[in-house]
């Protein structure tokens, strides 16, 4: 059941989002039994776990393997193919002797229009809209 709320939610999805899906389903789960799965999941490779600023973030495990270039301002999602990330992680193993061992990576950063119509000044950094409050989204809006 609470994969299949996995599967439903998506790609980056919140804690949050997964227990209003398992909750619909069965409303006698709680939250700790749910992070517990989530973990559990998470070291058998079922699903990945990424911090993103704010919190974490999971989705299930796929075919074939991808990373995501996610943009700190617009918080846009460009995905990268695992052999672009591995020739990168090749690399730092042939010149510092360091064997990058992960599975899932998100790299932050700005998106080329972000970085056209704002340049490559970060700016204030703030959460993921994912997990910023209902207060603090009125605000900003």
């Amino acid at each position: 059941m609470i994969l299949e709320a996995i599967g439903r939610c998506g790609e980056h999805a919140t804690f949050d989002e997964f227990y209003q899906q398992v909750r619909a389903v069965e409303p006698s789960i709680s939250g700790a039994t749910l992070y517990r799965t989530l973990e559990t999941f998470s070291r058998y490779r079922l699903i990945h776990g990424n911090e993103v600023a704010g919190g974490r973030v999971y989705e299930l495990v796929g075919e074939p393997p991808h990373h995501h270039l996610i943009c700190h301002r617009c918080w846009g999602d460009i995905r990268l193919d695992d052999a672009q990330v591995q020739r990168l992680f090749q690399r730092i193993d042939q010149e510092t002797g360091f064997r990058v061992l992960g599975e899932h990576y998100v790299f932050m950063g700005l998106c080329p229009d972000c970085r056209k119509n704002h340049g490559d000044r970060l700016g204030r950094f703030d959460k993921h809209p994912k997990f910023q409050t209902t207060a603090l989204k009125q605000e900003q809006d």
